[in-house]
C-alpha cells in the first residue's frame, strides 16, 4: 500500500520528468527558460549570453526599464566587472548606442544586445 501511495505521488507531481530535466539540463539553461528572455528583467537573455559566450565575470548590464540589477546571475564574480563587455536590455527606438566604441556580438530583435569594445 505504501509503495502504491509513493508511486502515485511521484506520478502526480511529475517527479520523474522533473528529475530527468534537472539531471540533463545545466542550471543556466533551466534559469534561461524559467525567466523572461528579453522583457522587463531580461534575466533569460543574460543567462543565454553567459552560457553562449562562456562568461566568467559580469559585463556591465544596462537595463532601460527600471528593474533590480541582474548581476546576481554571475554569483561567483558578483562585483568583478568586465568593463570591455556590455549587455543592453530593453533598448527602445530612442536609445542611442555608440557603435564606434562597441562591436555587437549578439542582437535579439534589436531590443537586447551583447557588445564588446573594439
Amino acid at each position: 500500500m505504501m509503495v502504491f501511495l509513493i508511486f502515485t505521488i511521484c506520478k502526480n507531481t511529475n517527479f520523474f520528468a522533473n528529475l530527468h530535466h534537472i539531471v540533463n539540463k545545466s542550471h543556466d539553461n533551466r534559469q534561461q527558460k524559467a525567466n523572461d528572455f528579453c522583457n522587463h528583467f531580461g534575466s533569460g537573455y543574460v543567462f543565454y549570453i553567459k552560457e553562449k559566450f562562456k562568461l566568467k565575470n559580469s559585463p556591465i548590464i544596462k537595463n532601460y526599464i527600471k528593474t533590480p540589477e541582474q548581476y546576481w546571475i554571475f554569483s561567483n564574480s558578483y562585483k568583478s566587472f568586465d568593463k570591455d563587455k556590455l549587455i543592453i536590455l530593453n533598448k527602445n527606438k530612442s536609445t542611442k548606442v555608440n557603435l564606434n566604441e562597441y562591436k555587437i556580438l549578439d542582437d535579439y530583435r534589436n531590443r537586447c544586445l551583447f557588445m564588446v569594445k573594439k
